[in-house]
């Protein structure tokens, strides 16, 4: 049987990794430690004592064996729910706090250590802000309080970043609710004025919680940690010039910016899709990576130990640029977002699936929007070169080339699927859902919808018939879609007019030479990492307005 140290050690790794729902099992079965099976007793004859998780208050002290989970044990198990991806175990924080409370009322157990203090609250209050669950967190400061126990400064961070969970949640709520397309999500883009109050609610009390920490009355003062989570709020409640005044308020009281604050700083430009604010965070990194590497220099020749100790550097990480990539995609400027992922890589960063996936999906629907504002009678090809582009990172992603663990996903497929159909090319479309099949994943029937309309929109029903022939194999009945049955009809009045294709229909006799060789065209050079199929943007770029470019100009 586990003792209560092994029990404790077992909670520990809980907490380290987040498993909530073993580190309460854990808890469970302390609560069963009785004085026979919490003792251990030794050779000399003597028993009834050994070290316990109690004797961390002194360092080898001998103390009574644990009869129940003691301070460490709740406080590790609170923990553990506050790291539960998505803080859902907040409830159970809050209920082991209760349980601490009761426990320590009742004189139960090892009841002594049992009395809530600041880490069993900060934890709970660090579960609500994973949560977004401002409003809890808040209650818990009030509770402190009244238990005459005074919040830190984590404390108070932990507040403020739920705050700004709050307000990230309310507008993913918002836009899944109204059906909105997510690149509308900035000021003046899908938000009217009580819908952009409720996503800035959270943000404001986050906002009077920092100017009370910084009231000459207030015994805890803002660090780093708390600005950081103060700029994510107003990122998050859509107050782009909120976020810059936050950084000159941490310069003010003699704090550094870090890599964490730039980030921030940059999703509040991409929240709001304003490219040249984007621009200005880019040059402000540069600029404080080259202050911190004179002060470097000019300290290289002082005290070793002083000055051996290694230091943040600061550059421009995968989530500044992830969310720049993504800012540049609500501003309609793709080719942007495709040249900082050449920059990434160049800088042999490590871009995931889903700045791919971004990087395609601006350049697939700044195509479908371009595409949208042309004369019909104006020939396709001016809008040719998004589509390759994006067909372009797509090789990127298949190749060996690509970043450890990145490969087209579901969402990959469905937006090239998709960005295909639209531009009528059919048989590429149509070729990507052979590549989901192969790579495991089913094609939705909208996918085959899309591919056939665009098939019956060139003009090629009887390729479109074929397409719903092989649509079987992945167990869809086209009949009881209205538009496919409709695609149906029309190829078999073709197929009965033209009359030459011997009584039958199958895939294979309607598929020719040509069509295999379009359909594949996609696929030709996947092995080879080259972005140069649509020309080198960089040196494009040089002829440009630098106003129009200062998010590109600030990389170089």
């Amino acid at each position: 049987d586990l003792d209560g140290m092994a029990l404790t050690s077992a909670l520990h790794s809980c907490q380290q990794l987040g498993l909530a729902d073993e580190a309460l099992e854990f808890l469970e079965l302390m609560k069963h430690l009785d004085d026979d099976n919490g003792e251990k007793k030794g050779g000399n004859g003597q028993g009834g004592t050994h070290t316990t998780t109690n004797g961390r208050r002194r360092k080898g002290a001998r103390r009574p064996a644990l009869r129940g989970p003691d301070g460490v044990a709740y406080r590790l198990a609170i923990s553990a729910c506050a790291r539960s991806p998505g803080g859902h175990r907040w409830r159970d924080g809050i209920r082991l706090l209760d349980e601490m409370r009761e426990r320590s009322m009742s004189g139960n157990g090892s009841s002594e250590d049992c009395a809530p203090d600041v880490v069993a609250y900060t934890a709970a209050v660090a579960g609500c802000s994973e949560a977004g669950e401002y409003t809890h967190a808040m209650s818990l400061i009030g509770e402190m309080r009244r238990e005459g126990i005074k919040p830190n400064v984590v404390t108070f961070s932990a507040v403020i970043n739920a705050c700004a969970s709050a307000s990230a949640k309310i507008a993913s709520d918002r836009r899944r609710g109204g059906g909105e397309d997510t690149e509308d999500y900035g000021v003046g883009a899908g938000y009217n004025a009580g819908r952009l109050e409720d996503v800035r609610l959270p943000m404001t009390r986050a906002l009077r919680l920092l100017e009370a920490m910084k009231s000459p009355k207030s015994s805890v003062r803002p660090n780093i940690v708390t600005y950081n989570a103060a700029i994510r709020a107003c990122a998050e409640g859509l107050n782009l010039e909120g976020a810059f005044d936050l950084l000159k308020q941490l310069k003010k009281d003699g704090l550094d910016p870090t890599i964490v604050t730039y980030g921030s700083l940059m999703t509040a430009c991409e929240r709001v899709g304003d490219i040249e604010a984007a621009s200005k965070v880019f040059r402000m990194v540069k600029e404080e990576e080259g202050r911190k590497r004179q002060t470097r220099e000019r300290e290289k020749y002082d005290d070793h130990e002083e000055n051996g100790k290694d230091e943040e550097r600061l550059c421009a990480n995968e989530i500044i640029y992830g969310a720049a990539i993504s800012c540049c995609r609500k501003a309609h400027q793709p080719e942007r977002a495709l040249f900082l992922l050449r920059k990434m890589i160049s800088e042999e960063l490590a871009p995931n699936a889903a700045t791919f996936n971004t990087v395609i999906a601006a350049l697939s629907e700044e195509g479908r929007r371009r595409l949208n504002n042309i004369d019909d009678a104006r020939p396709l090809q001016v809008n040719n070169d998004l589509w390759e582009k994006a067909l372009a990172v797509y090789r990127v992603m298949k190749s060996k080339h690509a970043p450890p663990g990145v490969t087209p996903n579901r969402q990959t497929y469905n937006i090239l699927v998709r960005c295909l159909a639209s531009e009528l090319r059919p048989a590429h479309a149509e070729s990507l859902l052979g590549d989901m099949r192969r790579n495991g994943y089913v094609p939705d029937v909208d996918l085959y919808t899309a591919t056939v309309r665009s098939y019956e929109r060139n003009g090629e029903p009887l390729k479109a018939l074929r397409l719903m022939d092989g649509m079987r194999e992945v167990g869809y009945d086209f009949y009881g879609i209205p538009v496919l049955d409709e695609a149906f009809k029309n190829g078999v009045r073709i197929l009965n007019k033209v009359g030459s294709l011997g009584g039958s229909f199958s895939a294979s006799s309607a598929r020719s030479g040509d069509d295999n060789n379009d359909s594949n065209s996609y696929a030709r050079g996947e092995e080879m990492m080259d972005f140069d199929s649509y020309g080198d943007y960089e040196e494009e770029m040089e002829g440009e307005d630098n106003n129009d470019y200062q998010p590109i100009d600030s990389l170089k």
